[in-house]
């Protein structure tokens, strides 16, 4: 599947240099590119590598000139990280999985498909589904009874959505993702330990009682909104009493954990191993940086940006970037750190002080 130069430009933006005809099948990075690749060097580290491969063109950044780097031609963009999205989609194929209906799948006389969707080998299709035009579900992929999913949506393998979901247009799901699994919610009959720790912030002694937790049940869905984004193995938990939702073009990365009852807004980013613990609210344009960890109940403000392995413990206001265990602002966490580094040498400038206060009595 090969596109032109001047066709890459008209689906990216930019503006071409030199032969715009030249044909190209892929891209790759300039040191491993061949002749049918367009090498992505906007940047001068990485152009200074396009002479260890064999591109003829490449994307470069204003202010670069092609010649310089020997090739025939080439793409300017602004922006090229952004350039790299439009690019990418153009030559992605995607899983290649074959179209229609396999027949192997198991799909619900009751259940209700669109034109041109494509349902795998060995998925079950359940009674009351309903699953918009020009979708496609992989192989061995389960959707629950009731459960609705918008036009386009793109299920890769092994994709379990549970019942009574609702899954706006665009949504992908990687490999393994779990929309709709009940939620992990318990209680005991008494007070339990773990209630009287957290309301006495850990003055409370532990009673040593049996704690016998009993479930309690997961009566909502989940609603996702539109180009939706959910990664491997990642898994989103049904509401109690109120669905689970996210908000429009939501991303969440793989192995994150979204809990029962937890509100996202828009265009949010979930990264690697997250986890949001059940009833909490998150505004529009949160980033949360991987292993950020969210506790119950907590409300998140809108652009509020964590860094890795953050642990948010208490509400945050919109427009904070946070980090650290418990969070508190960047700037201030990176001050407490760099002032932990000196407390070793501190307490020998202490040690030696008080010997020489010692000598002299």
């Amino acid at each position: 599947m090969g596109f032109t130069l001047k066709e890459i430009c008209e689906a990216v933006g930019g503006y071409t240099e030199g032969d715009a005809t030249i044909i190209v099948n892929s891209v790759a990075e300039p040191g491993l590119a061949s002749e049918i690749d367009l090498a992505f060097a906007a940047d001068i580290n990485f152009a200074n590598q396009i002479k260890d491969g064999a591109s003829k063109v490449a994307i470069l950044s204003p202010g670069m000139n092609f010649r310089d780097y020997g090739l025939d031609g080439a793409l300017i963009v602004d922006r090229p990280r952004f350039a790299m999205s439009g690019l990418t989609k153009i030559f992605d194929q995607g899983q290649r999985y074959p179209t229609g209906i396999h027949s192997t799948a198991i799909v619900s006389n009751k259940s209700k498909i669109a034109k041109n969707v494509s349902i795998g080998p060995y998925s079950i299709i359940s009674d009351g589904v309903d699953i918009g035009e020009g979708s496609v579900i992989g192989p061995m992929c389960f959707v629950g009874v009731d459960t609705k999913i918008g036009d386009n949506a793109y299920l890769r393998e092994g994709v379990k959505i549970g019942s009574d979901v609702i899954i706006g247009k665009r949504f992908i799901a990687q490999s393994g993702a779990v929309i709709g699994s009940d939620g992990f919610s318990f209680v005991t009959k008494d007070v339990s330990d773990a209630e009287m720790a957290r309301e006495s912030l850990g003055k409370a002694q532990s009673s040593n009682n049996d704690n016998k937790w009993v479930r309690i049940h997961s009566l909502a869905g989940v609603v996702l909104g539109d180009d939706v984004e959910i990664g491997a193995n990642s898994t989103i938990d049904r509401g109690t009493v109120r669905a689970t939702r996210i908000g429009n073009n939501v991303k969440t990365d793989n192995l994150s954990q979204i809990g029962h009852n937890v509100s996202i807004g828009n265009n949010c980013l979930i990264c690697a191993q997250v986890g949001i613990a059940g009833s909490s609210r998150l505004g529009n344009n949160v980033v949360l940086g991987g292993q950020t960890g969210i506790s119950d109940n907590i409300v998140i403000g809108d652009n509020v940006i964590t860094g890795g392995a953050t642990k948010v413990l208490s509400n945050v206001p919109s427009g904070k970037i946070m980090l650290g265990y418990p969070a508190t602002s960047m700037d201030k966490q990176i001050e407490s750190y760099k002032a932990l580094r000196k407390l070793p040498n501190l307490v020998k400038q202490f040690a030696d002080l008080k010997k020489t206060i010692s000598k002299k009595r």
